[in-house]
């Protein structure tokens, strides 16, 4: 039981982290293509982020 808390916190930690710099890199982006692919990966970052948050 404490494995699994520990293992669903560390997963929702790296896909916050994973948002927010991807986040970061398109508010830097110049490119618009580029800016969809990356706005893409946010939010599957993002969604990942939530469902292991509310598991937690």
């Amino acid at each position: 039981m404490l494995l699994k808390n520990v293992l669903l916190r560390g997963k929702y930690f790296y896909h916050l982290f994973q948002y927010r710099h991807i986040e970061m890199m398109q508010n830097d982006c110049l490119c618009d293509e580029l800016k969809c692919e990356l706005k893409v990966k946010s939010l599957y970052h993002n969604s990942k982020a939530i469902e292991i948050g509310a598991r937690i």
